[in-house]
């Protein structure tokens, strides 16, 4: 499957500064950037931490996180937070249980909020799903 999880456009995101920028340190001690998932400021600024989350800048990797801010993200309308969240249930990352049901279910969300790389990867988790048997 073609990996999307950082496009340009989530470089440029992450450059932006929408979401507040990792301590230094905070990698090591673990801790929570500011901004609990509860109290996100947008989809965006969600979608930002959940990316942070499953590629470990500046917090440790936590694919449960991860996808619980991409979620909130994706349930928003941020049709490339569905698709990262997809890949994360796909390619059990971060230690999510792999699932290519979650990840179709976040694919076919994205796909119907116009995002295209999640229409092209409908296709191919019901390609995975029938070789699987499902």
């Amino acid at each position: 499957m073609k990996k999307t999880l950082i496009t340009t456009g989530m470089a440029a995101l992450l450059a932006s500064g929408c979401a507040p920028s990792p301590q230094p340190g905070n990698a090591e001690k673990g801790t929570e950037p500011a901004g609990k998932l509860s109290k996100c400021a947008s989809a965006r600024a969600c979608e930002d931490l959940g990316i942070r989350y499953i590629t470990g800048d500046g917090v440790r990797i936590d694919g449960n996180k991860a996808v619980a801010y991409l979620t909130r993200a994706c349930n928003a309308g941020r049709a490339s937070a569905c698709n990262s969240a997809a890949f994360i249930y796909a390619d059990a990352e971060g230690g999510v249980k792999q699932s290519y049901t979650q990840a179709l279910r976040y694919w076919k969300r994205g796909c119907s909020l116009g995002d295209q790389p999640s229409c092209a990867n409908v296709e191919l988790a019901y390609d995975k799903l029938r070789r699987a048997g499902y």
